[in-house]
């Protein structure tokens, strides 16, 4: 496997007088800067460890790479013998603190799309999806890509696998800077990507001879899965649209809030509990921030978090109880149900005595008649006869008051005339 310098901690030594840094493993030559070389040292057969020359490349008895600001010269012969010229320093630097130390300017990364190889539980977005997965994940299609009977030549096509949509200007530009960066590198020809996959690992699975890179860009995300065997397609290419993904898991989970502030950024929020602490933490701040924020959901218990957020911040305590704030989505949907004459109900039935009076006691039954036999024969002014439905409703649909009873208008007329006896007198 091959290293990235920027990430590496070499040791410092001197090749042929000149300073250089060392490090064990390969350099991936694609993290090599304009201005900076690197070059292998090559082992002895009997002691592969131990550096006798500097090539270009080395593969068999690599002893180690060399990098340096300044060019080594190499013979026609591709081998250049150390002869004792390389001497270790005893420190080690990254390539940031070489560059500090020998007042050298840090290179630029000449890098726009870095691949890296794809991790095991990603291997599945690299063949193809059902068009729902597709359209879940942004895809917007694939390259597919093969070099040619020699391996030399670069033969492409596109297929959409999405929206036609998402496949716009703005992407077609990007994708073919994305395609002409790899084609320095990985998809150079097919010796280059087998050589490219040797070093950087990335098989997708176990007993598989494909491998898998991933690059990203601010809006798109670059899938590549590479088959480096002559005779067979060679390269896929598959693009996805990682601001429609997102758009997609919002979708999923409805928003329940939003955030912005004076400079323009907006923040969509699904989670009750993130966005409330957002607000908590981002309100002290809005005069000079300019924090706005807006509760898109009818939960009550977030539209009240809210607003106990405000009162608290003036010191104050919100004056409006948890009912005020109205239904949730479930209670709404549980009344909806209840209306609903194709499902199954239950029903609680009770009569209430002496209610809103002195000594009001509840009484459950287990039935409709049993319940009016109740109410019938309680001796009080004031009484109501109750059904509740569902758990979620409950009807007053017998009411005597001042010993006068009345019916809703909705209860069922058969019921009318067990109901109607002596009326009782009213309670003290």
């Amino acid at each position: 496997m091959s290293i990235d310098i920027r990430e590496e901690n070499f040791e410092y030594v001197e090749l042929f007088g000149r300073p250089a840094l060392f490090t064990s493993a390969h350099i991936d030559r694609d993290t090599v800067p304009e201005g900076w070389f690197a070059y292998d040292l090559r082992g002895s057969d009997y002691d592969p460890g131990e550096p006798v020359s500097v090539e270009p490349k080395v593969v068999v008895n690599h002893a180690g790479t060399i990098l340096t600001h300044d060019p080594v010269t190499i013979p026609k012969s591709g081998s250049r013998p150390l002869k004792g010229r390389l001497d270790f320093l005893g420190d080690q630097y990254t390539l940031a603190e070489f560059c500090e130390v020998r007042g050298l300017n840090y290179p630029e990364d000449n890098q726009k799309y870095t691949l890296r190889p794809a991790s095991p539980d990603e291997a599945g977005i690299f063949y193809a999806m059902t068009p729902d997965k597709d359209a879940e994940l942004g895809r917007i299609g694939h390259v597919r890509m093969d070099f040619g009977h020699g391996g030399k030549e670069f033969w492409h096509t596109w297929q959409r696998r999405g929206d036609e949509a998402l496949n716009s200007p703005e992407f077609k530009v990007e994708l073919n800077s994305v395609v002409s960066e790899f084609r320095k590198t990985v998809l150079k020809n097919l010796s280059s990507m087998s050589s490219y996959c040797a070093e950087h690992g990335g098989k997708l699975g176990e007993n598989s001879a494909q491998y898998g890179y991933v690059a990203e860009s601010a809006q798109y995300r670059y899938c590549l899965r590479c088959n480096p065997q002559p005779g067979d397609y060679q390269a896929y290419l598959t693009c996805f649209d990682k601001r429609q993904q997102e758009l997609n898991m919002m979708q999923e989970e409805p928003i329940i809030g939003t955030v912005s502030f004076a400079s323009g950024e907006t923040l969509a929020y699904t989670d009750p509990a993130i966005f409330l602490q957002v607000i908590k933490n981002e309100l002290p701040y809005k005069p000079s921030s300019g924090f706005q924020y807006k509760v898109l959901t009818d939960d009550p218990a977030v539209r009240k978090g809210a607003d106990d957020i405000l009162y608290d911040l003036f010191g104050e305590k919100n004056p409006r109880p948890l009912e005020d704030y109205g239904l949730t989505e479930e209670g709404r949907q549980a009344l909806t149900n209840a209306e609903n004459p194709n499902l199954l109900h239950s029903y609680r039935w009770f009569v209430v005595e002496n209610f809103d009076c002195n000594g009001e006691v509840r009484h459950d039954t287990e039935s409709l008649t049993g319940t009016i036999d109740r109410f019938n024969g309680l001796a009080c002014g004031s009484k109501h006869l109750c059904v509740t439905k569902d758990d979620v409703a409950t009807i007053y649909l017998a009411i005597t008051h001042d010993g006068e009873t009345r019916l809703d208008e909705g209860f069922p007329a058969f019921l009318v005339t067990p109901l109607y006896r002596k009326p009782q007198s009213a309670c003290s």
